[in-house]
């Protein structure tokens, strides 16, 4: 107020010295516009002043409305001032005559305004009193409500022919020829020619291997009764020489052995008798011819024949020692070693031939019946070569068009690798899908959606596809199948059939579409953001929001329980305890209350 009665006196003040003859119209000037000047500047320091304690205050929307008013005649009045002395200025050289005349009303005009301003000055320090915050509010007016679902999804064809590539027992495929990827062929024409030459190699090696195995076969059938004869006959053979053994070791021990050493002891004996006998005999002979008169010659004939008999009889005597003692020391013990090694030989033959009969003869019988089976597993690879002989050309099963790989989830991932892996001299991989013919039309499109999102959708709810041209209609689509179980982790597989018309020609299994599926779409739909919903303190599952009267700022928001639906960005849907026209505060009218006390406090 203060400043408003300020720049009231000053234009005052202009006025007057507007008023006066022209020839005071030079003096005026110069007195008004320092008055004008102070003027102003205390209006903007008291306006300075205003706006420090406006900000210490709850800087609330009222106060900054006042502050723009104020801003607004603050600049009115010095707009006007600024052209009052301009005016002024540019009269000053045609009014110089006039000066003093205006001079002199201006002293009591300047007296006037000073006796004013010690009248403000109490009021300047009275501090503006902030005006209460206003309530930001929402009326309830009912309006549409529409969720769409956006999925990515992929263009997938009814029907497919998967040539699957499952050989029993070869691997070596090598390509001959094959068919390009994306041509169209008709059921029966050659999709791949692979070469043969090592195939029917190892079917005639395996066949030639069957005639070796069959005749091993019979040759062990036939030999299985001689062996078990044969066996049984070995083994009497070392039963009965064990016996022969045994009792030669006995009649050794007890009978031979004891005889040898007395031969040998009697042949010296005997020796020895025959060496004095015959020197007995030869010295009875010389003490005869020594008697008698027998002539030289015949004496010495007998003499000579008796002491050869004599040294006969030594030779025998040494001789038969030395046989006693080779006997008794040498072969005896030797033999005793051989004769009882051949004991245990001939028991170890025994327990051989015991063996043999018992485990040869299964182990023959074992070998027979492994041969049998791996002429059983030589015939099933045969028939599974055989088998896999027919697989070096593959025909198409169906009319359509050559996509390389398997379609997983509507896409072909391996496309480009198999088409660089698919070319004369390489070798295909056993057990795999190698291509797909697809007829092009019907198509659906397939796409996963979140588990969360689940509960949204069901069959037949309505959807668009955009397709990827960007200058191409959306196709019409509903939901056609959910899985009922996820296919991956927190993912469900979901299908649309799609209106086969509104399909562009050039749209091919493969390609994508970004599907806009409508989960939910309520005409008179009730909702409010969701910062003016609250959770109770005590449980948390209960919403609530602050119902006000818009008429009356003063009276008290009651609180509402509701119940919420569906969600919107930053919208929620309020299904139960609102209703059209209800006024609701988007504040937190506890949060108001409390800080209200704090500042009464």
């Amino acid at each position: 107020m203060r400043r408003d009665a300020i720049l009231f006196l000053s234009l005052t003040v202009l006025w007057l010295g507007l008023g006066t003859p022209d020839a005071a119209a030079e003096d005026a000037s110069a007195n008004v516009a320092p008055s004008v000047s102070t003027a102003i500047q205390a209006a903007e320091e008291e306006k300075k002043e205003e706006e420090d304690k406006k900000d210490e205050a709850d800087k609330k929307e009222a106060e900054a409305e006042e502050k723009s008013d104020a801003d607004k005649e603050s600049t009115d009045a010095e707009k006007k001032a600024e052209e009052t002395a301009t005016e002024k200025k540019e009269s000053k050289e045609e009014e110089k005559p006039a000066a003093k005349e205006a001079e002199k009303k201006e002293a009591p005009a300047t007296e006037d305004t000073a006796k004013e301003k010690p009248d403000s000055k109490p009021e300047e320090k009275t501090p503006a009193k902030p005006e209460a915050k206003k309530r930001k509010t929402l009326k309830i007016e009912p309006k549409r409500l529409k969720i769409d679902l956006a999925l990515d999804g992929t263009f997938v064809a009814s029907k497919m022919e998967e040539v699957a590539f499952r050989p029993e027992a070869w691997t070596d495929y090598e390509i001959v020829e094959v068919v390009a990827h994306g041509q169209k062929v008709r059921k029966g024409e050659t999709l791949f020619k692979f070469d043969s030459e090592k195939l029917n190699e190892a079917i005639a090696d395996l066949e030639l291997e069957q005639r070796l195995n069959e005749l091993a076969i019979l040759k062990a059938e036939e030999e299985m009764p001689r062996m078990e004869k044969t066996l049984k006959l070995d083994f009497a053979v070392a039963e009965r020489s064990n016996q022969q053994a045994k009792e030669d070791f006995d009649r050794y021990r007890e009978i031979d052995r004891p005889m040898m050493e007395k031969t040998a002891e009697f042949m010296v004996k005997y020796y020895d008798f025959m060496l004095a006998y015959e020197t007995d005999e030869l010295e009875q002979l010389e003490k005869m011819y020594e008697a008698d008169d027998l002539t030289e010659e015949t004496e010495e004939i007998v003499l000579k024949r008796q002491r050869n008999t004599v040294e006969f009889a030594e030779f025998g005597l040494e001789s038969a020692k030395l046989s006693r003692d080779e006997t008794l020391k040498i072969s005896l013990p030797r033999y005793d070693i051989r004769i009882k090694e051949a004991l245990e030989r001939s028991e170890l033959a025994q327990a051989r031939a015991q063996m043999a009969l018992s485990l040869d003869l299964n182990r023959a019988r074992y070998e027979l019946e492994q041969r049998k089976k791996a002429r059983s597993k030589s015939l099933d690879r045969h028939a599974k070569l055989l088998a896999d002989r027919e697989l070096m050309e593959i025909k198409a099963p169906a009319d359509g068009i050559v996509f390389y790989g398997q379609s997983v989830n509507g896409r072909w991932s391996d496309t480009a690798t198999l088409i660089n892996k698919y070319k004369p001299k390489n070798n295909v991989s056993a057990g795999s899908v190698l291509m797909t013919i697809v007829e092009t039309r019907p198509m659906y499109v397939t796409s996963t959606v979140d588990e969360g999102k689940r509960p949204d959708v069901s069959d037949g709810k309505k959807a668009k596809i955009a397709l990827p041209a960007e200058d191409a209609e959306r196709v019409a689509a509903e939901v056609k199948s959910i899985s009922p179980i996820p296919v991956s982790p927190g993912k469900f597989e979901i299908n649309f059939n799609v209106t086969q018309d509104e399909i562009p020609a050039w749209i091919v299994p493969g390609m994508s579409g970004k599907i806009q599926v409508t989960t939910y779409n309520q005409k008179d739909a009730i909702t409010v953001p969701k910062t003016a919903v609250h959770d109770d303190e005590d449980d948390e599952d209960q919403k609530y929001v602050w119902l006000v009267d818009p008429d009356d700022e003063e009276a008290k928001p009651e609180r509402r329980n509701v119940k919420l639906g569906k969600r919107k960005g930053d919208d929620v849907e309020i299904v139960k305890g609102l209703k059209k026209g209800d006024v609701i505060s988007l504040d937190d009218e506890s949060k108001t209350d409390d800080e209200s006390k704090k500042k009464d406090e």
